[in-house]
């Protein structure tokens, strides 16, 4: 027996598939972004294929908000390190 539901991965690529007329349309450096983008979706897979029901669009979406915060979380560690500004930044 095989599987009979497609994966997060294979369900995301076909969202993404959706999406090839906009990519094209960006510009260079947006076309890297959005590859960006959708690089740092791919690193929740793990979690998001705990959702079949779930639409892959609005997986997509929660990947990359955690990923931002991720990513904001670490650029405020090193200015408050760096600047020693401690108390004026918000925890």
């Amino acid at each position: 027996m095989g599987r009979t539901a497609l994966t997060y991965r294979q369900r995301l690529q076909l969202e993404l598939d959706k999406w090839r007329e906009f990519k094209k349309a960006l510009l260079r450096d947006e076309r890297e972004v959005f590859e960006s983008l959708v690089g740092h979706a791919y690193r929740y897979a793990h979690a998001a294929s705990m959702y079949p029901e779930r639409d892959s669009f609005d997986l997509f979406i929660m990947s990359s908000l955690l990923s931002h915060e991720e990513r904001l979380r670490a650029l405020e560690r090193e200015l408050k390190v760096g600047m020693r500004v401690d108390a004026r930044l918000a925890p």
